[in-house]
């Protein structure tokens, strides 16, 4: 019952056979005549997550003192949340804490390892942005640490040829204390077989942290098993929570030195789990909502039901669109693929005619927003390639109208240059 007195809808089985545009507008809101294919940037929450997120809003503002300082306000929730995601994830709860994004996290991460003059960072050219920037100011404000990136190479024909190249890179830089990786490459979808390089990594004392931001939602996952030092991941891209909900996984011989970045009031305390309790000041709803998130998602049969079909409709739609456009999938074999996501070339006369830069990307994505689609637009291996995402709520219509308004947008080049994309500030 929420405090204004409605009531939320009972959740029941979803069939797969309401998957897409059904489903759209039995549980989400979206703008009309909009093609949203790109689950994985900011995801999409379904009103009944919101709706209980509001409930939680309204409940703090009739007593936030008894909300903030005694047990059985957020903190009682706050602990639900982690467990329920603990039982999801495969691990302990005590190895969980909640924060606002993978960028935080590996920020976190980062201060809390020690640091010798001559460690190294591994991290290699399809790292995420943010993580790139996060060990490189660690660098510059650290005496005696380095960065080291290496080129990921393609084609991709097998799982193999990905590990060899981490290995290679470690092997010929000797001293590297962490290596950085990526469960799933955020503008090239690959999928990297993660454990049998930290299993490696691990025979040589190194570290390894893992962004896993795409991957809670869309691959199964026991993070006992993976065994990563650090694992880090979002919850809002594919498992239907607010933005602002993500988590690290601590492996518990490193929770005595991992401390939250921001000093608060819990910052000496004696657990991990009290150490990360959430501020006050910030909105911690998001997180108070994941055991809601779970249900909706199990409510749809789970990650088997979902894993299938949106595999299959990612792969369809590369392949019209290829087809369409006259271009290519991205060059990586399907079990190196992730499996809600994938890339296509974009039409030659685009590439032709803008520079293959994420200014140009910037351009293509406003264009085709305002026409009523969206995909994420990257610069990779010397072409620009379009990130096709798919999750229950999308069908291959919406892919059929991102074909036509690219190819609509091959007409209009001029007009897309001259895009302004500057805010006044």
């Amino acid at each position: 019952m929420a405090t204004d007195g409605t009531e939320r809808k009972p959740l029941t089985h979803i069939p797969a056979s309401e998957f897409g545009r059904e489903l759209l507008r039995a549980e989400f809101t979206q703008r009309p005549n909009y093609a949203n294919c790109n689950c994985g940037s900011y995801g999409h929450v379904p009103q009944r997550i919101i709706q209980a997120q509001n409930e939680f809003v309204k409940e703090r503002e009739l007593d936030p003192d008894n909300w903030y300082r005694f047990p059985e306000g957020e903190e009682s929730k706050y602990f639900r949340a982690v467990r329920r995601l603990s039982e999801f994830l495969g691990t302990d709860k005590n190895n969980l804490v909640m924060v606002e994004n993978v960028s935080t996290g590996v920020t976190t991460v980062l201060r809390s390892i020690k640091f010798a003059a001559g460690d190294k960072i591994l991290i290699n050219s399809h790292t995420f942005t943010a993580v790139e920037y996060s060990v490189e100011h660690l660098v510059k404000i650290t005496p005696g640490i380095e960065m080291v990136s290496f080129d990921l190479q393609l084609p991709i024909n097998k799982q193999v040829d990905l590990i060899d190249q981490f290995k290679r890179a470690i092997e010929g830089n000797p001293g590297i204390r962490v290596v950085m990786l990526d469960h799933i490459t955020s503008s090239s979808a690959i999928l990297t077989p993660v454990k049998p390089i930290i299993d490696w990594c691990h025979e040589r004392d190194i570290l390894v942290v893992v962004d896993g931001a795409h991957a809670a939602g869309q691959l199964p996952i026991n993070l006992e098993e993976i065994g990563a030092d650090y694992y880090l991941g979002n919850l809002h891209k594919w498992l239907f929570a607010p933005r602002g909900c993500s988590f690290i996984y601590v492996q518990p011989k490193h929770h005595d030195w991992t401390y939250p970045l921001v000093v608060a009031h819990n910052h000496f305390k004696d657990t991990l789990a009290d150490r990360f309790l959430p501020s006050a000041t910030r909105d911690n709803t998001p997180y108070l909502v994941v055991p809601e998130c779970i249900d909706f998602h199990n409510s749809t049969g789970g990650l088997s039901v979902i894993y299938e079909r949106n595999q299959a409709l990612v792969t369809a739609a590369q392949e019209m669109l290829a087809a369409a456009w006259g271009t290519e999938v991205y060059p990586v074999t399907a079990d190196c693929r992730a499996p809600f996501m994938g890339l296509v070339r974009i039409p030659k006369i685009l590439e032709e005619n803008l520079p293959v830069d994420l200014h140009s990307a910037d351009l293509l994505m406003k264009a085709l927003c305002d026409k009523g689609a969206f995909v994420v637009f990257s610069p990779s291996d010397g072409g620009m390639w379009a990130r096709i995402a798919a999750h229950v709520w999308n069908s291959m219509e919406d892919y059929h109208v991102v074909r036509d308004l690219v190819l609509e947008m091959t007409q209009e080049v001029a007009a897309i240059k001259k895009i302004n994309l500057s805010v006044e500030h």
